[in-house]
């Protein structure tokens, strides 16, 4: 009887567990792997889930005691109501909610069938405690479905990915493909700024820079009309931006930088720089950041019949270059003046060299191009400069943090903010940034203490890496659970002409 009631409470324990993970999975974009290790991660950062944890394991490996059936039904007890609650502090339904798309359908009835079948064979096998253990590997469940959907994924996927081939065909846009470990998406908005009044322009939206997304873009958005398509490619690892070229046949391909952001997954920058370098393969034009010395050496092998040189940093032979001086920007082509512009505050210049790089290669009049140079907008949540209603001025950048960017941010706030008035900086820290990420975390730690503000770290992902970062420079350290609780700290420690900067903003599956 107790072995019954322990299989029906674990059942239910699975059901739960479905739903937070199943969620998780979502948000990492169906890869395999991403619940598992979401779970350690949970496991080994945020209380109470260190001791959590090591419970619910033993809990289900003793559910396993078919040889003492009272001793394995109390862990399957034990087990479903620690699965039901872990990680602790991870909502069941947080925000964005789960979405029963097609795709998370086919996944949920695959996770339902294998723990049917593996709950119905502990039962056959006269060992109901068995679902308890079962309870303790529904993030393992989620992975293995997911990975055992993928090919069939791929296969429904087909079709979109034909309609859109079949579009681009038959309107035959210009694409311009714009990639990088970051700038991605503030490139492609300024190519579409520079380019929107001369040309039918469309722009992948947000960041739909993966197949899916920009399959979407062509699908309901390109038209009869549309003579540039500019398409941000994101990648998590080699072969993918290969394949997307291999359908949108980019003639003109952008590379912003290369840096430590994915690095958890493709380990090394040699291995990220060969996979932003799959967008040059076929393109008519290369645009290179040259600022960045490994897209530098890109530039003298890249096998584009051209290869834009663009910087900031006033090298030689550049193809343009942006120098800015007082607040104005001297815009150089081949080395000669072409003219002036005040670009608007949080602009990364980088980023606008290679968009201006891209129009002149598409053969747009440079006059008109250089003309609209000045009215470029700033990407929601990036680096974007405002003044709250109390007075404080704020950098909002809190999308796709990375070193770079990051450095870039702490300097707007302190070109911002005298140094007479308080200064603060909210951030969660970096992620994805692989074996470099603790050591990029006290480094940004330990500017912020450098430019003299206060250093409020959000939650537990990369608490211990910014403290000792902040306390290695000799500064102080505060430290909040949520960034609700983040927002009552500002409001209270800082007024009119104080600054803050929220640097990143980690989704709520991160400790």
């Amino acid at each position: 009887m107790l072995a019954a009631i322990a299989a029906a409470l674990a059942s239910a324990a699975i059901i739960v567990a479905d739903l937070r993970w199943l969620r998780v999975m979502q948000r990492e974009h169906y890869l395999a792997g991403s619940c598992t290790a979401a779970a350690l991660r949970w496991a080994e950062c945020r209380p109470p889930n260190q001791y959590l944890a090591p419970v619910l394991a033993a809990a289900g490996i003793v559910a396993l005691g078919a040889w003492l059936p009272d001793v394995a039904a109390g862990g399957a007890l034990l087990a479903a109501a620690c699965a039901a609650v872990f990680p602790a502090g991870l909502p069941l339904a947080g925000q964005p909610r789960l979405a029963w798309t097609r795709r998370m359908r086919r996944l949920a009835v695959a996770c339902v069938v294998a723990e049917g079948l593996l709950a119905a064979a502990a039962v056959a096998g006269g060992q109901p405690a068995a679902i308890g253990a079962l309870a303790v590997l529904v993030p393992v469940v989620v992975d293995g479905a997911a990975l055992v959907l993928r090919p069939a994924e791929a296969l429904a996927a087909r079709r979109y990915r034909t309609a859109a081939r079949a579009t681009l065909a038959r309107v035959a846009p210009l694409v311009i493909g714009v990639t990088g470990s970051y700038g991605k998406t503030s490139t492609k908005n300024h190519v579409r700024d520079l380019l929107g009044g001369i040309l039918e322009v469309v722009a992948s939206p947000a960041s739909w820079n993966n197949s899916a997304g920009l399959c979407r873009t062509v699908n309901e958005y390109v038209t009869e009309d549309t003579r540039l398509l500019v398409a941000e490619l994101g990648t998590y690892g080699p072969g993918e931006i290969r394949a997307m070229c291999g359908w949108l046949r980019p003639e003109i391909g952008i590379i912003t930088a290369v840096g430590p952001v994915h690095l958890e997954r493709m380990k090394t920058l040699e291995v990220v720089l060969a996979a932003k370098a799959e967008l040059l393969e076929g393109v008519r034009a290369a645009v290179l950041n040259v600022d960045d010395e490994r897209l530098a050496r890109l530039a003298e092998t890249a096998a584009s019949a051209e290869v834009w040189r663009c910087g900031t940093l006033g090298q030689p032979g550049l193809d343009v270059s942006l120098e800015r001086e007082d607040g104005s920007v001297t815009v150089r082509c081949q080395g000669e003046i072409a003219g002036f512009f005040e670009p608007p505050p949080g602009v990364h210049l980088g980023n606008v060299a290679c968009a201006l790089g891209a129009a002149l290669a598409a053969g747009a009049p440079r006059d008109k191009v250089l003309g609209r140079l000045a009215e470029l907008s700033v990407p929601a949540h990036r680096a974007a400069r405002g003044v709250s209603d109390s007075g404080v001025v704020v950098i909002d950048d809190t999308y796709n943090s990375n070193p770079a960017g990051a450095r870039h941010a702490l300097n707007l706030l302190i070109a911002a903010v005298p140094e007479s008035r308080r200064r603060a900086v909210i951030t969660p820290g970096m992620i994805e940034l692989g074996p470099a990420q603790e050591a990029e975390n006290r480094a940004f730690a330990a500017a912020v203490v450098r430019a003299g503000a206060q250093l409020v770290v959000v939650g537990w992902t990369n608490r211990r890496a910014l403290t000792a970062g902040a306390r290695d420079a000799g500064g102080t350290v505060v430290t909040v659970a949520t960034r609700p609780a983040a927002r009552h700290w500002v409001r209270a420690a800082l007024s009119a002409s104080d600054g803050v900067l929220w640097e990143n903003d980690l989704p709520d599956h991160y400790p």
